[in-house]
């Protein structure tokens, strides 16, 4: 399993790139063997093709497993226009529940279809980079690299493919100089703040390999690959065979002397743009900053290059840990940089409502109140008197903060979905705020299809409800997703299937989150409040800085969850 490396979660960018995945995951459905199968057994319902009665056939697992097949191999329409009489129920006319489904919907999660705001509307956004995970191969290159891109070997540069291991391509000038190189499939931009990788030499001397690790400026065409011998523009290579730091900067050459590095060694490579340097690392041991970079350079791409008899293999931090402590490198420069901005001195401000705020005292004051009116305004009655409570053992005099009625429906349908009281948590909704769910109508249509998948072990009232649905939704969008909803009657145990999980799980937690916000807007309350606000416009102004440092912190985990 692709993991983001640990000491990039410690990062802005690694941060909001594992809020996104969380984000993109909790819609998705899991990949499993069993998860696709069920996916495709309620596709195939869906369709018509267990019949118009799916329940009887859900025993008959051969049944389904070659009707699986047939769906695998052919898709669902030809699959359907391929059944012979003995794949298909005696029964002729189809239920109205089931219609046949548009290919357009084909391979996409049910759950998807049910599509609103994310639960975290403090989620910040970030234009999402990909970070380096293989090497490439260069056309017309001699060299051996396994299936994952990871491990590249020069033992024996003239041999041929012969193996489904590994492939082997050709280049006719690094063939002549016995020099072979290739970059990741992803440069690293700046606003990474700090990237890092290591390579275990496999095969080589003992006492200096040719080997030599780097980067090279990655806003180079694809097919332009630095040897990091220092006659290329742009390019830093530390070197195993005999220690070297080779890089060619302002038209002209340099070279300093470090550790040289030779079979089983691991050593890695880093580039900081905070302080805009290259680090180089030998089997755990930080050996210093290699070299400078330009000022102008904005992103740079791992590049790694072999003599003959050769071979190593790389760790982009994905899979496994690395031998350096990357980690206490990266909290050494963002522990500095919070320190600093502890110590900054709040300047004295006067708010729109005329309250000053002079010192720490009273700004601690004041998100305490944006704090509690957060509380308030998503309907948390429980916390927001915890925290209060917390305030007074702090010693705070402050008044506890009056709840509006609509903190309390709020909390109250919470806990009517929450149980599954689907009519109730209705009902409390149109008497409390008439018309909401009649000027929202998808809202109406999701409340009905969480009463619709409670109702999966009682298969008569589900179908019941089903029909009603349908001919009270007419929408193609609806229609959709409650074929998908009717192929839960496919299972022996339909609380055990993805799309079950997906709507008790994230369509619910969605539904109420809609809600509340709704309810919000009905009642002239802000979208978003005060505090929320506030992290928004912090997070916007560290965005905009040019400040390489704000690189290191992220607002909502460093400064918002506790």
């Amino acid at each position: 399993m692709i993991e983001i490396p640990s000491y990039l979660l410690k990062l802005r960018y690694g941060a909001v790139a594992q809020r996104t995945l969380q984000q993109i995951c909790s819609a998705e459905q899991p990949k499993s063997k069993d998860d696709v199968r069920d996916a495709m057994v309620s596709q195939l319902s869906t369709i018509g093709i267990i019949g118009s009665n799916p329940v009887m056939f859900r025993k008959n697992e051969d049944y389904i497993d070659k009707l699986v097949d047939i769906f695998k191999s052919k898709g669902p329409a030809k699959a359907s226009a391929m059944l012979t009489d003995e794949f298909v129920n005696d029964e002729t006319e189809t239920d109205e529940l089931v219609t046949e489904l548009d290919d357009s919907s084909v391979g996409k999660s049910p759950s998807a279809a049910l599509k609103v705001e994310p639960l975290d509307s403090l989620a910040t956004s970030t234009d999402h980079q990909s970070l380096p995970s293989r090497w490439i191969t260069p056309k017309e290159c001699q060299f051996e690299l396994s299936l994952d891109g990871l491990e590249i070997s020069t033992k024996n540069p003239t041999k041929s493919v012969s193996s489904s291991s590994s492939i082997t391509v050709n280049l006719p000038h690094h063939a002549r100089s016995s020099i072979f190189s290739t970059k990741a499939d992803f440069s690293v931009h700046e606003t990474i703040g700090i990237y890092y990788y290591e390579v275990e030499v496999l095969f080589g001397l003992n006492s200096g390999s040719e080997i030599t690790i780097g980067y090279m400026d990655g806003d180079q065409p694809e097919e332009i690959i630095s040897s990091l011998r220092g006659h290329d523009e742009n390019a830093w290579g530390y070197k195993g065979k005999d220690g070297k730091l080779v890089s060619f900067e302002e038209c002209r050459s340099s070279v300093r002397t470090s550790c040289k590095f030779g079979n089983k060694d691991v050593v890695g490579c880093g580039v900081n743009f905070i302080n805009r340097s290259i680090f180089i690392t030998k089997n755990g041991v930080f050996l210093g900053e290699a070299f400078s970079l330009p000022s102008n350079m904005k992103r740079v791409v791992p590049v790694v290059s072999l003599g003959s008899w050769n071979s190593i293999s790389t760790n982009f931090g994905h899979t496994k840990s690395f031998r350096f402590n990357i980690d206490n490198y990266v909290d050494s420069f963002k522990l500095r940089f919070l320190k600093t901005i502890n110590n900054y001195k709040i300047p004295s401000v006067t708010l729109d409502n005329g309250r000053e705020i002079r010192d720490s005292n009273d700004m601690k004051n004041s998100l305490s109140q944006m704090i509690k009116k957060y509380f308030e305004h998503r309907g948390y009655a429980t916390a927001l008197k915890s925290f209060e409570k917390d305030l007074s053992l702090e010693g705070s005099e402050d008044t506890p903060y009056p709840l509006r009625r609509e903190s309390y429906i709020k909390k109250k349908l919470k806990h009517l979905i929450s149980s599954n009281e689907i009519d109730a948590a209705t009902e409390l909704v149109k008497s409390s705020f008439p018309g909401l769910l009649e000027d929202n109508t998808d809202i109406q249509f999701k409340l009905d299809c969480l009463k619709l998948v409670n109702m999966v072990d009682s298969e008569e009232q589900f179908i019941k409800l089903a029909k009603h649905m349908k001919s009270a939704y007419v929408w193609e969008h609806y229609q959709k997703i409650l074929n998908d909803l009717s192929g839960l009657l496919a299972y022996d145990d339909p609380t055990a299937t993805v799309l079950y999980k997906s709507f008790m799980n994230f369509e619910r937690a969605r539904l109420v989150h809609k809600l509340c916000m709704l309810i919000n807007l009905k009642s002239g309350i802000p979208a978003l409040s005060n505090f929320e606000q506030l992290i928004h416009a912090a997070d916007s102004m560290v965005v905009e800085g040019n400040d390489p440092n704000t690189t290191l912190i992220d607002i909502v985990n460093d400064f918002v969850q506790i």
